[in-house]
């Protein structure tokens, strides 16, 4: 076996060992929303070509960089759910709760983008989908908005 394989192997090694230990907590998270986003994509040109739009580069760039922004979003809800624990370790401060943000923020972009979903599936095909399914997410969007309370309101 020469030396370059063994190198190629061990960093291989590395790196996915790194991936797969990090992706333990965040993996179902992460994968959720790349394929809420993927689906909320392919749905929208679905819903465009039924519908005889046209698709235009310029909507296709905005939407790109707003499904970064969902990625930006959750990355960093990720990186503070890490920071906070750390800054607050600094201080000798201990909370006696812990807050997933990252899990939140991932859930709230997974509803947001199946409610896009279920809109384009209806523009394309208006009797595919019951519509008590939008109003179910959309109350579940809203529950997150409202800080997770029953009644949707702040106590």
């Amino acid at each position: 076996m020469n030396t370059n394989h063994v190198i190629g192997k061990t960093l291989t090694s590395l790196f996915t060992g790194l991936i797969a230990s990090f992706w333990g907590i965040y993996g179902p998270v992460i994968i959720c929303v790349l394929v809420a986003i993927c689906m909320d994509v392919i749905s929208g040109l679905v819903a465009a070509m039924a519908s005889g739009e046209k698709i235009s580069s310029k909507v296709g760039w905005i939407g790109f960089w707003k499904k970064m922004a969902l990625i930006l979003a959750l990355a960093f809800g990720i990186f503070m759910d890490s920071f906070i624990p750390i800054l607050l370790g600094t201080i000798s401060l201990e909370l006696p709760f812990t807050m997933p943000i990252g899990t939140i923020v991932g859930c709230y972009i997974v509803i947001n983008e199946a409610i896009s979903i279920i809109e384009n599936i209806n523009q394309a095909a208006p009797t595919a989908l019951p519509k008590w399914i939008k109003k179910l997410l959309e109350g579940a969007g809203k529950a997150i908005d409202d800080g997770g309370s029953e009644d949707g309101k702040n106590h």
